[in-house]
């Protein structure tokens, strides 16, 4: 009983301490750690090394993932370059096997985990310095890796004369194949396929298995890391279908290919260093995991376009692209949850833009405003709601201590706010009639809608608003001071017969309207011009 009490609290210890030294990390790379991933992915080649090397630094594939994904529906990384850095990721995640390979049970860390606690825990202390707590709680995660390595290895000690593995002999199909889903089965439970391998080469240590039948359980690991990302595309937008879907069928041909590959490895191994599978059967395993892995993301990478339209072609896009940005799964990652949240922002104010402009190119030609523009002010009218909610979260459900611009979320809020504004200023005009003869309402008309349309292509395209802020805030601005003349002169030219008062009451409205509209749209690029600054 007190073997199983042992194992089972190792595992526990080495899956906390995986969690506490992930966070850890996580501080003290900083959230530019992941901008630096999507800035940094060109393509494919660029992306595996890239995705290899956060996963290495961070120790968590899945928060790689999750941000590459982030980064696909905030239009900063296309989906074929986001399979490159999934691909990078599983090389980048065999890095926690040399670890405890290395330094478990070469070095026995564990005689020190506990004086090095006691340093993690003076340096988490340090409450105004957020390196030094991320330092001191990455510290800590691995202390207790290594001591869950040490517990893990002490009761499984006591199975050695219990548990007879014999008839799942690796070299036999139905062996390995058994030990593979056993591999699988420990991953699911576990949601961490470092827990899975730390646990295989612990036994591989203690003797309860044989490095075979280890290196097939570490192929069941990296097999059933994919049930993370299957689940993740549960309710997900199309951009964390595809991309999960990608790992969960990346990983199994990469499993399978590693399954048919494991005797080869073995007999050419034997052939080249006799004797190394004996003296250090755990850095055999390990360098297997690496190497299978490394040479998948090799194949694959040439590939890596076919592949990714074919997964395009089995998750067409259906969601609505003003709304897909703000998804609640990346809440997990701030970098990409900001991200999203900066881009859905940037489309659905290009969008209520390019729709208004459209809206007052046509009254200012005398014509009825388009029909179609309804539905992209309702459209506008859900993505705002959803991207209020996304951004209220993306502010409140930050970790402590995260790198989250705080200015900047609330910049985004503020734009959503006049996205609303101008789409229900909008609809308002949907219903005014068409043939308004008015010369300087007609010319201030068009320039406005000329100058809401060049905003409108900068905004979608994800580049700077620049001067054209400048002008949109002037003009706004010009629209106001003229207020009280303007309707002096309308009220004046009534009075004297020139025009009629119904039409006095519609250029009045149109007018009210217009300044309105222009209002809303300098602020929009007012904000735009802020979250702008506050990205470089």
């Amino acid at each position: 009983m007190s073997a199983l009490i042992e194992t089972l609290g190792g595992i526990g210890l080495f899956l906390f301490g995986m969690a506490v030294m992930t966070s850890g990390l996580r501080k003290l790379a900083g959230e530019r750690l992941r901008l630096w991933l999507a800035k940094s992915t060109r393509n494919p080649v660029s992306g595996a090394v890239t995705g290899a090397t956060v996963t290495a630094l961070i120790q968590s594939s899945s928060a790689t993932t999750v941000a590459a994904i982030g980064f696909v529906g905030a239009g900063l990384m296309t989906f074929t370059e986001s399979l490159g850095v999934i691909f990078g990721a599983n090389i980048g995640t065999t890095i926690t096997g040399w670890m405890v390979a290395l330094l478990g049970f070469k070095l026995k860390l564990s005689q020190a985990a506990l004086p090095l606690l006691f340093v993690a825990a003076l340096s988490y202390l340090f409450k105004q310095n957020r390196k030094l707590r991320g330092f001191g709680k990455a510290l800590a995660g691995f202390c207790l890796i290594f001591l869950g390595i040490s517990f893990l290895q002490q009761g499984l000690a006591g199975y050695e004369d219990v548990i007879d593995l014999s008839d799942w002999r690796a070299a036999s199909f139905t062996g390995r194949l058994a030990l593979v889903l056993v591999g699988i089965v420990l991953t699911l439970i576990t949601q961490s396929s470092s827990a899975t391998v730390a646990t295989a080469l612990t036994a591989l240590h203690a003797g309860l298995l044989d490095l075979p039948q280890a290196a097939a359980v570490i192929i069941g690991a990296d097999i059933g890391t994919t049930g993370t990302a299957a689940l993740a595309t549960i309710g997900g937008t199309t951009a964390s279908r595809r991309t999960g879907f990608a790992h969960v069928i990346y990983n199994l041909m990469t499993g399978v290919a590693a399954f048919f590959f494991l005797p080869v490895y073995l007999a050419g191994l034997d052939r080249l260093w006799p004797g190394m599978s004996e003296d250090s059967p755990e850095m055999v395993a390990v360098g297997f995991h690496s190497l299978f892995n490394a040479l998948g993301v090799v194949i694959a990478l040439p590939f890596t376009k076919p592949f990714g339209r074919m997964i395009e072609r089995i998750f067409p896009e259906k969601a609505d692209p003003l709304a897909s940005p703000f998804d609640s799964k990346l809440l997990e990652v701030p970098s990409a949850a900001v991200a999203g949240l900066e881009h859905g922002c940037c489309q659905l104010a290009g969008s209520v833009m390019a729709g208004s402009a459209e809206l007052l190119g046509a009254l200012a030609k005398g014509d009825r405003p388009p029909a179609r523009l309804a539905g992209l002010l309702e459209r506008v009218r859900q993505a705002v709601d959803k991207g209020r909610d996304f951004a209220v979260q993306v502010g409140e459900g930050r970790e402590e201590e995260s790198e989250i611009d705080a200015a900047k979320v609330f910049s985004c809020l503020h734009l959503i706010d006049h996205v609303e504004r101008l789409s229900e200023r909008a609809e308002e005009a949907m219903s005014l009639p068409g043939g308004i003869r008015s010369e300087t309402l007609e010319k201030e008309t068009r320039e406005v809608s000329e100058l809401m349309a060049r905003l409108a292509d900068r905004l979608i395209a994800g580049e700077p608003v620049g001067e054209l802020a400048t002008e949109m805030e002037a003009a706004a601005a010009d629209l106001e001071v003229d207020k009280p003349k303007y309707r002096e002169r309308m009220i004046s030219a009534a009075v004297e017969g020139d025009l009629p008062g119904e039409e006095l009451d519609l250029l009045l409205s149109a007018r009210r309207w217009l300044r309105r509209m222009a209002y809303h749209a300098a602020r929009i690029a007012h904000y735009s011009q802020s979250i702008e600054a506050r990205s470089d």
